[in-house]
């Protein structure tokens, strides 16, 4: 139940997105979302923003944007190149917003009403329908649909979609692994390349127009899983594999007219694309250039510009700190900051700093000071006091404990008091830091220089970025802190894909878990709350996080990332998306 964000801080100090998913590496390593020292007028949306909720009844067409016309390019800059654009492994924020955006339709998709992500039908025709036990969900799908060449989408296709989804050493690598968990068969089943022969028992139809659904376990979210592009009708007969991506079938309202990995994907309109049947995509523009790869600097300087196409662009990176004095002031109708998916954290190995230790580290921990050796934007973040950002259904925000503030320069006088009444003067604290760029080695001085200040001895071990991705991830290492997911993001915004992984414990071999947290009581709270529906388990799961703040702060929060946009001054109607960190590429148009 993950996904893997890797990102690089480049030397101007801007996070820059490599991989977008759930994992993340955070400060000296943060991804779309970063942190600098003090309270922020502009990140208010974050605090702000609402529960998640969902809309079985939701209509077609969507609603007309005031205002909007049709016509013009959009250019979309990305500094990531996402590993595939295949529908069967599309698995990272960028390929998802352009995937489930522009291309590909599924069971089920997000609706952003006044800011908050709202599921509804979108190949389906409801929500789908659970069973009492759990164990099946079933959904009924729109007849009439067509694919992007103008043949008809068929039942057979849903199920030929999802059998793909098992090839994970060929289209379907990098994708998630949650129909491995939880479908009938899926711990076993290889996909249709592998075992064409085999009956999957995952998925079933009945009749013409119905999917069932055969779990092994129950899985109360699972309509906000049918969302994913893998759910996204395929023809068997029509796939070409490893160049589907290339030139892949769409029932979105654009298609593919030409793919370059890692550099451009060029869209147009899909001629077959129904309006009447989506209730939330648009089709005002002519055409997509999606350029990957860009530099993020230099993008977004050239759209604040105004040079060449900057006046139809939308740079989807984290804002570099050139431009924050633009963006802020003379610009700042050409930029919009709002909730994200993502938190970051600073580790503590809970398996060998005791919790006292942990409170002083909290009160010492110098959080303006690392942000500012580390030159990070103050548009691109909030600091954090809980453990879940608050786009999560149910979030609840409560004040900090412990002294975890998320912000401020530390204590060290009071730290050093609590020290040496414990008796703990001279405790050693270690960690691997990244050496290989000037602000990831002044990020980790200001770490070192605050934690010395209260009476902490510190050991930090510098290396390569190379080995830094490896080393953290590595928990048997002898060090305690820094060790496991340095930042997590959501794959749908409730808490069964929040807490479960990062604090059942059972990650921390692969060190995919926050602080090495295993608890047995806790652990069975978890697993009560991850099989209750979601809305109902949205407070179970606020109580959990303040639980855990207070009884075990096996993690500092540090900072909640923001969605942010730069964009020309021809494009309108910038609608930001908490899910992906990224605008409603659909909703845009050109003036």
């Amino acid at each position: 139940m993950r996904r893997t964000k890797l990102v690089a801080l480049t030397t101007s100090g801007v996070l820059a997105l490599t991989l977008a998913a759930c994992s993340s590496s955070g400060p000296g390593g943060g991804s779309k979302g970063s942190s600098t020292g003090g309270n922020n007028t502009l990140n208010a949306a974050n605090s702000k923003a609402a529960a998640l909720g969902t809309d079985a009844t939701a209509t077609s067409p969507a609603a007309p944007v005031p205002g909007a016309k049709t016509g013009g390019i959009i250019n979309i800059n990305d500094g990531s190149a996402p590993p595939t654009m295949d529908p069967s492994g599309i698995y990272y924020t960028d390929s998802g917003a352009v995937g489930n955006g522009l291309l590909f339709r599924t069971l089920t998709q997000y609706k952003i009403v006044d800011g908050k992500a709202v599921l509804v039908p979108d190949l389906a025709t409801n929500l789908g329908t659970e069973s009492a036990d759990g164990l099946t969900w079933t959904f009924h799908v729109k007849t009439g649909i067509k694919y992007s060449d103008g043949s008809p989408v068929k039942l057979a296709d849903y199920v030929y979609a999802i059998k793909r989804s098992f090839a994970q050493d060929t289209v379907a690598a990098n994708g998630p692994n949650y129909q491995m968990e939880f479908l009938k068969g899926g711990s076993t089943y290889k996909g249709p390349f592998k075992q064409p022969d085999v009956n999957f028992p995952g998925v079933t139809t009945e009749g013409d127009n119905t999917l069932v659904f055969h779990l092994v376990k129950k899985m109360p979210a699972f309509n906000f899983f049918a969302s994913f592009t893998q759910f996204s009708p395929i023809p068997q007969s029509k796939d070409t594999r490893g160049n589907y991506q290339l030139h892949p079938l769409t029932t979105g309202p654009y298609k593919v007219d030409s793919y370059t990995k890692g550099q451009k994907m060029v869209l147009s309109k899909n001629p077959y694309w129904d309006a009447k049947t989506d209730p939330v995509r648009h089709q005002y523009a002519n055409g997509y250039v999606i350029n990957f790869n860009v530099d993020p600097k230099q993008s977004q300087q050239r759209i604040l510009s105004g040079s060449g196409v900057g006046t139809t662009s939308v740079d989807i990176n984290a804002v570099d700190s050139s431009v924050v004095s633009q963006v802020t002031g003379a610009k700042k109708d050409q930029f919009v900051s709002g909730p994200g998916a993502c938190e970051y954290y600073v580790n503590m190995d809970t398996r060998k700093i005791p919790f006292n230790i942990r409170k002083i580290i909290a009160i010492a921990w110098p959080y303006n000071n690392i942000r500012k050796a580390a030159e990070l934007a103050t548009v691109n973040y909030e600091p954090a006091t809980t453990y879940a950002p608050p786009s999560l259904q149910g979030f609840k925000a409560y004040p900090p404990v412990n002294g975890a503030t998320g912000q401020g320069p530390g204590d060290p006088a009071k730290a050093k008091a609590m020290l040496k009444a414990a008796g703990k003067l001279g405790y050693q604290l270690s960690w691997y830091y990244r050496n290989d760029t000037p602000t990831r080695v002044a990020a980790n001085n200001a770490k070192v220089a605050g934690l010395e200040a209260a009476g902490f001895k510190v050991k930090a071990i510098g290396v390569s970025g190379q080995q830094y991705t490896t080393k953290i991830a590595n928990t048997t290492l002898p060090v305690n802190m820094g060790q496991g997911v340095p930042g997590w993001c959501y794959d749908w915004p409730t808490g069964d894909a929040e807490y479960p992984p990062l604090f059942n414990g059972a990650g921390i071999a692969n060190g995919q878990t926050v602080g090495e947290f295993s608890n047995p009581k806790i652990t069975k709270e978890i697993n009560e709350y991850s099989a209750m529906e979601p809305a109902a388990a949205g407070p179970k799961w606020a109580a959990l996080d303040k639980q855990l703040m207070t009884d075990y702060l096996p993690a500092l929060p540090d900072y909640y990332a923001l969605s942010t946009a730069i964009f020309g001054t021809q494009i309108k109607n910038v609608v930001l998306n908490p899910n992906n960190e990224i605008p409603v590429l659909s909703a845009l148009y050109v003036s």
